[in-house]
């Protein structure tokens, strides 16, 4: 599973986040984007939303316990996309 989290200050309404992943991100009436459903898009999607962000305010993150998160060492590793 993923946390998405969306830093207001930072975001400037591109839209991106919606070419990418329409069923996860809209626009808040006050143009600042808001995560409508963490799964509504497949995670590459989101990802890929995230990456795309031209101020970077999407963070994507990992949690623990997801079936795609990855072990080394018997400690957690998280990705992160920022």
């Amino acid at each position: 599973m993923i946390r998405i989290e969306i830093d207001g200050e930072r975001c400037v309404g591109s839209g991106n986040c919606l070419y990418w992943a329409p069923k996860t991100f809209d626009l808040g009436d006050d143009g600042v984007a808001v995560v409508l459903d963490p799964i509504g898009d497949d995670e590459d999607r989101v990802r890929v939303a995230a990456e795309g962000c031209p101020t970077r305010a999407i963070t994507v993150t990992t949690v623990e316990g997801s079936p795609d998160e990855k072990t080394e060492g018997g400690s957690h590793a998280h990705r992160s996309i920022r």
